[in-house]
């Protein structure tokens, strides 16, 4: 059968697009069992199943597979969330789904590996790029949903993204708080707390 052009081309990208999510995959997951001072391209290699040669096809060195795992990240905490199906829900259910939404994204080994990430680079200018870039995109992604769901509370946009920006510290704190000491229980009551102090705010 004959092939056109372009399809056996959107087929090379494609397996072009497959190779290299499996290798930040792996990436992702070494981060979280290893941390970044650990990891090494060889490692990656074995555990998404390929060869050390197929990173250095993707990737001209493993600074470039690492900031490529940024934003790949930052997409992933940036998903989930469907304002016109939030906005049909009672205020306080609203407050419970978009705070364990939040929560999810925080806690999770998505962005243990990002802190990971962060430390390593901390002094490298193209990581610090990198990061500035990726949080802003999630930061206006999220912004604009937060203000969609809280639209009707009766409170001003500034109120509305005050307490998303308060909420965003909080988490951050408490991943820390979780990635170092692993005390769920103590992380879980947290966020309940904040989750009251929400409604009272957006209900009174």
């Amino acid at each position: 059968m004959h092939m056109e052009k372009g399809e056996g081309r959107r087929s090379q990208e494609e397996r072009r697009a497959e190779t290299r999510a499996r290798l930040v995959d792996a990436t992702i997951k070494l981060l979280n069992e290893k941390g970044a001072g650990q990891l090494t391209m060889e490692e990656v290699a074995r555990e998404a199943g390929l060869t050390r040669g197929a990173i250095q096809y993707h990737f001209e060195n493993p600074k470039a597979l690492l900031v490529e795992s940024i934003f790949e990240i930052a997409e992933r905490l940036s998903h989930h969330l469907d304002a016109e199906a939030l906005v049909r829900l009672p205020l306080e259910e609203r407050i419970d789904r978009i705070v364990d939404n939040y929560w999810q994204g925080f806690g999770g080994t998505n962005y243990t590996a990002f802190i990971e990430i962060a430390m390593r680079g901390r002094q490298d200018a193209e990581f610090e790029s990198a990061i500035t870039s990726a949080l802003a995109e999630v930061d206006k992604k999220r912004a604009i949903v937060w203000q969609a769901v809280f639209a009707d509370s009766g409170r001003n946009r500034e109120e509305i993204q005050s307490w998303r920006r308060m909420l965003m510290i909080t988490l951050r704190g408490l991943a820390l708080t979780k990635m170092i000491s692993g005390d769920w229980e103590k992380v879980s009551l947290h966020i309940d707390q904040f989750k009251d102090m929400l409604k009272r705010y957006l209900t009174e």
